[in-house]
């Protein structure tokens, strides 16, 4: 009996580590972006401008990580493909944003 309970307490803990922060938050609150691990990341990742370029960009968090972007039209392609744009925001600065800035219409 005791085996059984030990194996069933591993077997929970090891859903819960195996499971990965896919979260994904837009428009996050205050709370929430404080909450988070700021990237801190210099370059918006969608377009390369620097962060504050354009005004104060917004915030996405995705995977409890705070990302800056350098203006609203951004977070549309933040929101396609997350993982990506989070790689190349916590890359050092040096790293090439992947999308143009055309089409953002500002």
């Amino acid at each position: 009996m005791k085996t059984t309970l030990i194996a069933l307490a591993l077997a929970i803990s090891a859903s819960f580590a195996a499971k990965v922060d896919t979260s994904l938050v837009l428009k996050p609150d205050a709370k929430r972006i404080a909450a988070s691990h700021a990237v801190n990341n210099k370059l918006c990742p969608i377009t390369g401008e620097a962060i504050g370029s354009m005004g104060t960009g917004p915030v996405v968090v995705y995977q409890g990580k705070a990302v800056t972007l350098c203006c609203k039209g951004c977070i549309k392609a933040f929101a396609k493909e997350p993982a990506k744009y989070l790689a190349i925001a916590e890359a050092p600065d040096t790293a090439k944003a992947v999308d143009s800035h055309a089409g953002h219409g500002h």
